[in-house]
């Protein structure tokens, strides 16, 4: 398994996004990205929690109950991110998005909460393997507005799902089958609201490596006029891991 990773702060003060990339070198491999909100504090403390839940679960997560795994350690997480803003007024109202690839060889989990976003590259297409919880999303799906219009919509911020903003979270979790050479993109708003599907896939048919690759979208999303934190992480199946 190959991977990298690249966060910016974008045109914020502070990077509330948050990441986690596995400590193990065997399978399972967990990888997650999360984009607090909140406030500067509050949302990085609130993505932070939230990574810190899941590297534990990466590290104790059992054969066969990966799936159980991954749900209950968001779970987990949301109750305690909850609870921690109730006793504390400074943090009061901060939650964070989600977006989690549990890597099990030739197929994998992932699991989302709010807008950040996994994409599926098999060398040919780009498929969104998540549906974000947001209000556009909504109109997007009920055909009130166009993909297109999305992308500009003035409550394109508005998110309608997110981890820690009630003591219970609902998760989506998705199976899928990869094959070597496919790539996971996973990433925060701040890169998918500010670049266009067919550049991502200009990029990551490049070539190039996994960190230039991470380089160059961030510095698309920089270019395009992103003012959002920007966090991706690429994750490539290798011939040796399609076991």
């Amino acid at each position: 398994m190959k991977y990298a990773v690249k966060t910016d702060i974008g045109k914020r003060v502070h990077n509330e996004d948050s990441y986690y990339l596995t400590e193990k070198s065997d399978l399972p491999m967990l990888f997650a990205v999360a984009d607090g909100m909140g406030g500067h504090a509050a949302g990085s403390v609130a993505s932070h929690m939230l990574v810190e839940e899941l590297a534990i679960v990466d590290r104790i997560i059992e054969p066969n109950r990966e799936l159980q795994f991954l749900r209950q350690s968001i779970e987990h997480a949301n109750f305690a991110i909850y609870q921690a803003a109730e006793k504390d007024h400074a943090l009061r109202g901060m939650g964070t998005t989600l977006v989690a690839a549990l890597i099990l060889g030739t197929h994998y989990i992932a699991a989302n909460v709010g807008d950040s976003r996994m994409f599926h590259y098999n060398g040919e297409t780009l498929v969104t393997v998540t549906t974000d919880h947001s209000l556009v999303e909504q109109l997007v799906l009920a055909g009130a507005i166009t993909k297109e219009e999305a992308r500009v919509h003035p409550q394109r911020n508005i998110i309608t799902r997110a981890v820690g903003v009630s003591p219970v979270v609902e998760v989506d979790l998705f199976e899928r089958v990869w094959s070597a050479g496919d790539i996971l993109v996973i990433c925060s708003d701040g890169l998918h609201g500010a670049v266009e599907e067919d550049d991502i896939i200009s990029v990551l048919s490049s070539g190039r490596s996994l960190e230039s690759m991470c380089d160059l979208l961030l510095q698309l999303a920089l270019d395009n006029g992103g003012t959002d934190n920007i966090t991706a992480i690429l994750v490539r199946l290798e011939e040796g891991d399609a076991v």
